[in-house]
């Protein structure tokens, strides 16, 4: 089973981090069983969250490479169904949304 660490409910919040957030949605759309559990950011892989862990050990840190590990590893097609012009798109608008590093965009 795949374990997520996250910061944990804040602000009323299930997690205030949108990447938490995205990575949850991802093992959710990947229907992947999981557990959270609260991680402590100053011990974390890059010192952030969330990062997975999974049944083999293999750790990943940072939600779009979560992402990329669901796709190559899981075999998950997050964009079944897209023409490859809506594939390309579709990448085109997450790079967008991630914004530059200095922003601090880790998407």
């Amino acid at each position: 089973m795949i374990t997520l660490y996250t910061f944990g409910p804040a602000f009323g919040l299930p997690d205030p981090s949108p990447f938490v957030t995205k990575a949850e949605v991802l093992l959710k759309l990947a229907r992947l069983p999981y557990e959270k559990k609260r991680a402590d950011v100053r011990k974390a892989p890059k010192g952030k969250l969330p990062f997975i862990k999974d049944e083999s050990g293999a750790v990943v840190a940072d939600s779009t490479l979560i992402r990329f590990y669901l796709e190559h590893n899981r075999g998950i097609d997050f964009d079944n169904g897209l023409t490859p012009a809506e594939r390309g798109t579709a990448l085109d608008d997450r790079e967008v949304r991630r914004g530059p590093p200095l922003l601090g965009g880790d998407a």
